[in-house]
């Protein structure tokens, strides 16, 4: 029989993120997690429908209305809300407050949190189920199960405890994913940094899903450590049906590792230059600097990539073995290198306060991202997410000082997360406002972003972000 299920995203951009110095980045985009779950019920026959409370955040409009009115307007059977570590409480109050307005419907709550913690999830009563893991499928097959208990990726409410159903396979072909349900959404509404976007509306693209790559820093618990790639034909499918049907302009490719099968991603860069496809697009997420050759950046840009992101991290390969990068600095200068000759931008991503970081390696990172000069830098304070091995580990020495997850957001600054072993907390917040300094203060940098912002028409927009940056 066919459900109506609401899906919703919670506040998100201002609980995850704060201000960052030069506000570069921040994405606020369609949620392509909620899309893909839409387009999952809508291929089952059942009817999806969306609510960002995240826009009404950004507008400062509050939650409460919009949900109350949502609820009473669909008045659905399912009610499926995501959440990362930052959102995880703002997702458990809509879900308290769900439960309040429509006591009969039920109610599922899925991501890396509720995966991590389903009996936190499940324990004040408000939340169903706690979906684990992949998520793509799930709630089709709870809503045709005659129990929970036979729905694999679960864990149930039971008795006030929290039942476990058993681990659910990953998805083994990823080409029989339904394609995402991109007209759930208002695309004109959102927004991305003029800095990570050229057109509007954008949107994300997924390629493949999974990462084999063993940082210490990133959490593999809902995609796993294999890499799973959907088949060429099927990206340029999706693709053109983001651009041709649903009208996105720009898209933002948003894998673990696109490039982690190099051959791969130039079939896919093919393929786009042969469809006649005319669209920009950039490697938001970021690829590994190791993964990449002077073919792959040609094909990039010819089929339309203006920006390539780099995971960084560090400046001292010291400390980029101790995170077990698997990357030596020499592989970021050539792929660095090779973006420029081929005038393709680049978007590094550097962190400061790494467990292993000592003053003198911060400020070699902060020199490393000025020798590359990339077209974009960003720093972050690095974060102990739970799931990581860098959470259990400081965890397991006694030097988290915080489980209150709504503290786990990028970039603070006013108070510490965890006790760092060789750096006080004002010294990481000191270097991290010294990084930015140091990189977008040089005159060589602004008379290039002067002419860069000539180029690309994004000048007024550069001297905003400049004007309203906190350098001190």
């Amino acid at each position: 029989m066919p459900c109506r299920v609401l899906l919703v995203n919670p506040p998100a951009t201002r609980k995850a993120y704060l201000d960052t110095n030069v506000n570069v980045g921040t994405p606020r985009l369609p949620s392509l997690s909620l899309a893909a779950v839409g387009g999952a019920l809508r291929s089952a026959g059942h009817e999806p429908r969306l609510l960002d409370l995240d826009l009404a955040d950004v507008s400062g409009e509050p939650a409460a209305p919009a949900l109350e009115a949502a609820l009473a307007d669909f008045r659905p059977d399912f009610i499926g809300i995501t959440s990362i570590t930052p959102t995880w409480h703002a997702a458990m109050e809509i879900a308290a407050a769900a439960r309040r307005i429509m006591p009969a419907a039920k109610i599922a709550l899925g991501g890396v949190h509720a995966t991590l913690f389903p009996e936190e999830t499940l324990a004040g009563g408000s939340v169903d189920f706690a979906v684990l893991g992949e998520a793509d499928f799930t709630l089709n097959d709870l809503i045709d199960a005659r129990s929970p208990a036979d729905v694999p990726g679960l864990a149930v409410s039971s008795g006030g405890a929290a039942a476990r159903t058993g681990p659910r396979a990953l998805i083994g072909n990823l080409d029989d994913l339904p394609p995402p349900a991109w007209d759930l959404f208002d695309r004109n509404r959102y927004r991305m940094s003029r800095l990570t976007e050229r057109r509007r509306p954008g949107g994300f693209l997924e390629t493949s899903r999974g990462c084999p790559f063993n940082c210490i820093y990133c959490n593999k618990s809902t995609f796993g450590r294999k890499f799973r790639a959907k088949s060429p034909p099927r990206v340029l499918e999706e693709i053109d049906t983001m651009i041709r049907v649903h009208g996105f302009r720009e898209l933002h490719i948003v894998d673990d590792g696109f490039s982690t099968d190099p051959d791969r991603a130039k079939e896919i860069c093919r393929l786009v230059i042969n469809s006649g496809l005319k669209f920009p697009f950039n490697l938001f997420n970021g690829i590994r600097a190791d993964r990449v050759d002077e073919e792959l950046i040609v094909l990039l840009k010819r089929a339309g990539c203006y920006q390539v992101a780099f995971g960084v991290e560090s400046g001292s390969d010291r400390i980029l073995e101790s995170v077990s990068k698997g990357l030596a600095r020499d592989k970021v200068r050539r792929a660095v290198a090779l973006c420029g000759k081929h005038g393709v931008e680049t978007f590094g991503f550097f962190m400061i306060g790494l467990p292993e970081d000592t003053r003198e390696t911060v400020l070699e990172t902060i020199r490393f991202a000025v020798e590359l000069d990339m077209t974009i830098s960003k720093f972050d304070i690095a974060v102990p997410l739970p799931g990581t091995a860098m959470f259990e580990t400081l965890d397991s020495r006694g030097l988290v000082k915080s489980k209150d997850w709504r503290r786990y957001i990028f970039h603070r600054t006013d108070e510490p997360l965890f006790d760092h072993p060789n750096l006080s907390w004002n010294e990481i917040a000191d270097l991290y406002r010294l990084a930015y300094r140091r990189v977008y203060l040089r005159p060589a940098f602004i008379a290039k972003r002067f002419v860069h912002g000539l180029k690309t028409g994004g000048l007024l927009h550069d001297a905003a972000y400049f004007l309203n940056a906190r350098w001190r």
